[in-house]
């Protein structure tokens, strides 16, 4: 075989290794897409989700540990803010607050006259729920901290905050407090599930 005969074959041999790597990658565009229909999950978002990872971890293999974990944190996350509904970050909360400091939102989370829940990044994320009109709920923020107090985690008792109570008429303790309701029988139901849940 001359040199030229060899260089012609070795640009077809890089051609159809070129084919088989983009018939490769559309199969599995295609595989990811119909598993997104048969589970109901927008496709535009699995893809993203998978090109995020294949982005991140380039070279690097995905161990299946691994991808179950990450799937687990995004499902989490989603299904925390649908349950608890808008979260917003340390800015947007200085805004609301009048833009005030972020050494005031500090001052105002040590003193518990705030609900701020660490994210799985560590990101501390305030429900809007405890908020009417730009000022804290002081009512429903005290008896979220008599049920995060106990054995519960600070995400379980903000999930109680919006939760329906037949103890507060149906409502939920957000609700009640939006509303303006009793804050002294809102504190004695959050003092009563805190004592429940402790058990």
């Amino acid at each position: 075989m001359g040199v030229k005969e060899h260089d012609t074959a070795l640009e077809a041999l890089e051609r159809a290794e070129s084919a088989l790597r983009d018939a490769r990658s559309e199969l599995a565009r295609s595989d990811v897409l119909v598993a997104a229909e048969r589970l109901g999950i927008d496709e535009d978002a699995l893809m993203a989700f998978v090109e995020t990872i294949g982005e991140v971890l380039g070279e690097r293999t995905l161990t299946v540990e691994t991808a179950r974990r990450a799937a687990l944190l995004a499902a989490a996350g989603q299904a925390w803010e649908s349950e608890l509904g808008p979260l917003l970050d340390s800015a947007q909360v200085r805004v609301l607050l009048g833009d005030v400091s972020r050494q005031r939102v500090d001052e105002l989370l040590r003193a518990g006259r705030l609900i701020g829940l660490r994210d799985s990044g560590g990101r501390r994320r305030f429900p809007s729920f405890q908020f009417h009109d730009g000022r804290p709920l002081e009512p429903l923020i005290d008896a979220y901290r008599t049920i995060a107090g106990n054995t519960i985690d600070e995400w379980t008792a903000a999930s109680w905050c919006v939760s329906p109570d037949d103890a507060l008429d149906g409502r939920s303790p957000a609700q009640w407090a939006l509303d303006g309701r009793d804050a002294g029988r809102l504190a004695r139901i959050a003092r009563q599930d805190a004592a429940r849940l402790a058990q």
